[in-house]
């Protein structure tokens, strides 16, 4: 069973022996294994105080006298020492001042910030007694005490608290706030509450940060009297696609001034000594396991784990439903079904969502079902949720009669008698993909590699154009049935509704009336990718510089591709607001007034609104020559100016009539190459031949 926390457990003191000291016991890992060290400890903290914008600390130290306590700091060896102040008085007590402008003078330099005024770093200090014959003794402290801290110059902190292992240690530090209560509601929202910081800022906000992508969610706080009270509602986190859990992944807590990213505190909230034993404190919501627990020693984490059934998960069990759950339904009779898939069960959107629409309004009676991942994507009444990699959808991969997708299938699946599998890919490849790719820096990527035999799962593959047909068919390895349909997301951008639409999703956005909407929608780097499945978001744009350049008269949405982690920080709103957690890109295409991309497939989208494109391309000889390449000549026929800096971009944002104008021979050719089979009835196509 789950007995405390995997962080560092704190020591115990188990007698107290009077002047003989007392008897502790410190437990510790090594190699996997618990350890625990018996020791006697005769000096310990008594109390300390504030004497003159110092630090006086006490300590009791029967035995020799000591001459003076050395601070040594963690990182470096640097060694400082104060004086004992006077000789021991009646039961060996003894009083130090440590100064603060000589721990100050000491500190370390970083990221080649002076001394005297460095970043956000902690800086730590170990604390023993010196002794007359040059020995030294630790001074241990009650590790259950509550840390306390004073003040330094250049907004800086002075914290006394204890080790892991019960020993006196000097934080100096940024100010830094304490949580000492936690409370779990049944719905997964998590009420933390704690101490504040002198320095704490008046307009507050609690900063999820997730640790291993440049993503984050800030929430509101409320102040009281020297406190700050939050409510994180991790289990159903307010976005664009609706509420959903907090995303899987490990996410450290901060608190920092609202909307003004590296202030002061924005250093991580620590957790009192008196939460430590309850850790971590945990919830699950609808099969998603939550927890708040701690990491290097006292710092709050937050773990979301997988939406997968508990039953489900791990190598082995996939590995089971993968060879036998998912085989045993292949032997059974296929259902009325029709399984979709967008982006892998990233969003409810693209053009397997505009084949879902048109099916239910043709009251077609089949089971609609949509695979999610992570439970990251709400999805509508007509439609119920399969969670990827869960038992549940691997027998609908198997018993399915129609399976709708935007991209690859799992490599296992395998395409059974009487299933269709209607492969509708996801925009017209501009970019070398796939085969293509040959000779170029992509070119040795599996997920990128030819996959003839994973194309033969299809039944059919649906083009958007002449143009990418013969494309897709050479890059994708796919010898059977292609169809030039047009592409079924489009259909929205000549849909009656379009106008209401745009205007309600610039109403959910927060859009006043007036501004002009810019949308941009840069392409991933695949030289910039944490792994395979997870890129980082390439952001060649100035956003200060736009901001003060193009003023309240403009927004700007910032929509990255499905496989992007990053997320563009809170607080460049309401200037720049991220929109990747948006379900549907074509809707917000509908709400914008001009696109801004660089190789993106969604410019031949926008092309049928005749709204104007820039092309934000400061690497494009690198992006051309070296990382992918073109299927087209990409500098001759894109139509819109190839810009490479924001300046720019600012500039030809404020003369979007003179650049219609020059791109309008351009901006026809495109449409007539690209956009020829675009005419809203690519879902009604796709349709009709789901029920031949």
């Amino acid at each position: 069973p789950e007995t405390g926390s995997g962080a560092a457990p704190s020591a115990r003191d188990v007698a107290d022996e009077g002047a003989a000291g007392r008897v502790r016991v410190t437990p510790w890992y090594e190699e996997g294994r618990l350890r625990l060290s018996v020791a006697r400890r005769t000096r310990w903290l008594v109390g300390h105080r504030a004497v003159g914008g110092d630090v006086e600390v006490t300590v009791g130290a029967p035995g020799p006298a000591p001459t003076a306590l050395r601070l040594t700091h963690r990182g470096t060896g640097t060694v400082v020492s104060f004086p004992v102040e006077a000789a021991p008085r009646d039961g060996g007590e003894v009083t130090v001042r440590v100064r603060a402008e000589t721990v100050a003078a000491a500190r370390p330099p970083r990221d080649g910030a002076p001394a005297a005024i460095p970043a956000a770093h902690t800086e730590s200090w170990l604390a023993e007694l010196v002794l007359a014959d040059g020995g030294t003794d630790a001074v241990a402290c009650d590790p259950c005490a509550a840390p306390v801290a004073y003040p330094l110059p250049h907004g800086r902190e002075l914290v006394v608290a204890a080790t892991p292992g019960g020993d006196l240690v000097l934080h100096d530090r940024t100010p830094q706030p304490y949580l000492d209560r936690v409370l779990w509601r049944a719905d997964g929202t998590l009420l933390v509450s704690g101490r504040l910081p002198d320095a704490a800022p008046h307009a507050s906000e609690l900063v999820l940060k997730d640790a291993a992508h440049d993503a984050e969610l800030a929430f509101a706080t409320r102040h009281e009297e020297g406190r700050f009270h939050g409510v994180l509602p991790l289990g159903a986190v307010p976005s664009l696609a609706g509420p959903v859990p907090l995303r899987e992944g490990r996410w450290t807590l901060h608190l920092r001034e609202r909307g003004v990213p590296g202030a002061v505190p924005d250093a991580p909230v620590r957790i009192a000594p008196s939460v430590l034993d309850g850790l971590p404190a945990s919830r699950t919501v609808r099969g998603k396991p939550l927890a708040l627990d701690r990491q290097r020693y006292d710092e709050a984490l937050v773990i979301a784990g997988p939406a997968v059934p508990a039953g489900d998960r791990g190598p082995y069990r996939r590995r089971v439903l993968r060879e036998q759950h998912y085989a045993l339904h292949r032997s059974r009779p296929l259902r009325d079904t029709v399984l979709y898939s967008s982006f892998g069960g990233r969003a409810y959107g693209d053009s397997p969502r505009a084949v879902h629409e048109e099916l239910v309004r043709r009251g077609a009676d089949v089971e609609h079902l949509w695979a999610v991942r992570d439970a990251q994507t709400a999805v509508p009444d007509t439609v119920r949720a399969v969670v990827v990699g869960s038992a549940e959808w691997h027998g609908a991969l198997a018993h399915s009669r129609w399976v709708v997708t935007n991209t690859h299938l799992p490599r296992w699946f395998t395409r059974r008698g009487g299933q269709r599998i209607i492969q509708t890919w996801h925009g017209t490849p501009l970019k070398r993909i796939g085969a293509d790719l040959a000779g170029t820096l992509c070119a040795g990527l599996a997920h990128l590699a030819a996959r003839p035999r994973v194309s033969r799962q299809w039944s059919v593959l649906l083009s958007p154009n002449a143009h990418s047909t013969p494309v897709l068919r050479s890059a994708l390895g796919f010898s059977g049935r292609l169809m030039e349909t047009g592409l079924p997301r489009t259909d929205a951008l000549f849909a009656a509704d379009r106008e209401l639409r745009a205007a309600a999703v610039r109403e959910r956005l927060g859009i006043e009336p007036g501004r002009k909407v810019v949308l941009y929608a840069p392409t991933p780097r695949d030289d910039l990718a944490y792994d395979t499945g997870q890129h980082r978001l390439h952001l060649p744009l100035d956003l200060r510089l736009a901001r003060e350049e193009l003023g309240d008269g403009h927004v700007l949405l910032v929509r990255s591709h499905p496989l992007v982690a990053d997320r563009l920080p809170a607080h460049h709103a309401p200037f720049a607001l991220d929109v990747s957690a948006h379900p549907d890109a074509t809707e917000l295409l509908l709400a914008a007034d001009v696109l801004v991309t660089d190789y993106s497939s969604l410019a031949v989208d926008f092309a049928n609104t005749g709204r104007p494109l820039l092309f934000l391309t400061p690497d494009l000889p690198h992006y051309r020559d070296t990382l992918r390449g073109f299927t087209l000549d990409f500098e001759a026929r894109v139509p819109g100016p190839l810009l490479s800096t924001t300046g720019e971009l600012i500039d030809a944002l404020g003369d979007l009539d003179a650049i219609a104008a020059a791109s309008a021979e351009a901006y026809e050719d495109f449409r007539e190459t690209f956009c020829h089979r675009d005419d809203g009835g690519a879902a009604g196509r796709v349709a009709d031949l789901m029920e031949r």
